[in-house]
């Protein structure tokens, strides 16, 4: 593919020495064109709500079933909760499988005839048809990918240890994986107090509440280990690719993020930086992002009134900086700047790829921001309703507020147009500039 300025090897070349992989650029136009599916939203809610219903249905038979034979409340714990909470929220395309498997353990343990057995033939039908049709629509999708890959011509290196972004355990939620792990912890942790507390000596000796608490967390992690297992052999078999592609949170299949209250160590912080001396970036706070630190308000650089003593010119020196609008940032910032993304992993709907850093870029764009990654593959749909998601250092989310509550006196507007943003900030007194 032909390439604007520079050729593969100078790409190469100008790339942090690791791992070699292929890269192709995608184009305004083809990254909006990306295959339609149905979005991971319908996909759980097309598969938990109808087997919740089927629960329901067969509730008593389920509770007078010889495998059970417990009352609702007997089998009622954080472990099960857990279990059912990660395998809603974390199972994403694979939820109708999930939703068959589960159909099928209940035919196997009420063994049905007559009524309840066509009730059961058909939920088993539905799972595997919606099952069917999610993985041919997301096929369409994993053949462009394959065609890109085919057309990607040089190669960017990987930085030093990103590999791992792309293993095993990377390829689910960590919030699937809190859930797991405490789904495990609880048990032990029960066993741990009756054990010192009580009458109890050994494993024989629990109650059956604790034995299914053990059942619901060893599920729970055999399913997650299995959906990542699943999930990385796709990536595998897709091959560990990079595509350049259009830095805009309204198209494409990744879902964009970024970085509000928080300066990035490498580029930002100064000698007269006073923001890693706050209180807020001491030893108590981890980020998840550990190029970044909390961006202090009284900061002498990033401060809040650091950024409104600045004139107009000396605004718009800084203005394309999310950190100049902390917690007000929005997506406005990234809109139509003609800024593009470089990003490894993506293999199909539901992956989650990583943003790798270029000294150049195909496209003949703007780099943008390290503040901004790529969270996760999502369906290009309601493109015209899409938010860019804003969160902390620590990961925790931003929610802004708007303009239109704001109760501080106004000091200035500036138009950011002249630097490619269909904006304008709006500076006020004692806070962070608005985005309108």
């Amino acid at each position: 593919m032909a390439t604007t300025g520079n050729s593969p090897a100078d790409y190469a070349a100008g790339a942090t020495a690791g791992q070699q992989i292929p890269v192709r650029q995608v184009s305004h136009e083809e990254w909006e064109t990306v295959p339609r599916t149905i979005p991971n939203f319908w996909v759980a809610a097309a598969t938990w709500l109808p087997l919740v219903a089927l629960v329901v249905l067969v509730r008593s038979d389920l509770l007078h079933s010889p495998y059970l034979d417990k009352g609702f409340m007997d089998i009622l714990s954080f472990s099960m909760v857990a279990t059912v909470l990660a395998m809603i929220f974390g199972g994403g395309r694979q939820s109708p499988w999930m939703g068959l498997g589960v159909a099928a353990g209940i035919y196997f343990l009420l063994a049905p005839a007559g009524d309840l057995q066509r009730i059961l033939m058909l939920a088993l039908g539905y799972f595997l048809l919606l099952a069917l049709s999610v993985g041919l629509m997301d096929a369409r999708f994993r053949r462009l990918l394959r065609t890109w890959k085919r057309e990607a011509s040089g190669g960017i290196a990987l930085a030093p240890g990103q590999e791992s972004d792309f293993g095993i355990t990377k390829q689910m939620s960590p919030m699937v994986w809190k859930l797991a792990v405490g789904a495990l912890i609880y048990p032990l942790l029960r066993l741990g107090w009756e054990l010192v507390s009580t009458e109890v000596h050994s494993l024989h000796d629990l109650d059956e509440g604790y034995r299914l608490d053990v059942y619901a967390a060893a599920v729970l992690l055999g399913i997650s280990l299995l959906l990542s297992m699943l999930r990385w052999m796709r990536l595998k078999s897709m091959g560990l690719f990079a595509l350049e592609v259009p830095a805009d949170h309204r198209i494409g299949p990744t879902s964009l993020r970024a970085y509000g209250n928080a300066i990035l160590i490498e580029t930002e912080e100064t000698g007269a930086c006073l923001c890693r001396n706050d209180d807020k970036n001491g030893s108590k706070q981890k980020f998840e992002d550990p190029r970044f630190i909390f961006c202090s308000e009284v900061c002498p650089v990033h401060g809040v009134h650091a950024v409104n003593q600045r004139s107009a010119e000396e605004f718009l020196g800084i203005a394309s900086q999310p950190w100049v609008y902390g917690e007000n940032l929005n997506g406005k910032l990234l809109e139509a700047t003609g800024q593009r993304l470089v990003i490894a992993g993506l293999s199909g709907w539901g992956s989650r790829p990583v943003a790798v850093r270029a000294s150049w870029l195909y496209g003949g764009g703007k780099q943008a921001s390290a503040y901004y990654v790529p969270a996760s593959a999502r369906e290009p749909l309601a493109r015209t309703k899409r938010r860019l998601a804003v969160l902390t250092p620590a990961g925790d989310s931003v929610t802004a507020d708007t303009f239109e509550n704001n109760e501080r006196g106004e000091i200035d507007r500036i138009d950011l147009r002249p630097l490619g943003i269909n904006a304008q900030a709006v500076r006020v007194h004692g806070g962070r500039p608005f985005l309108i």
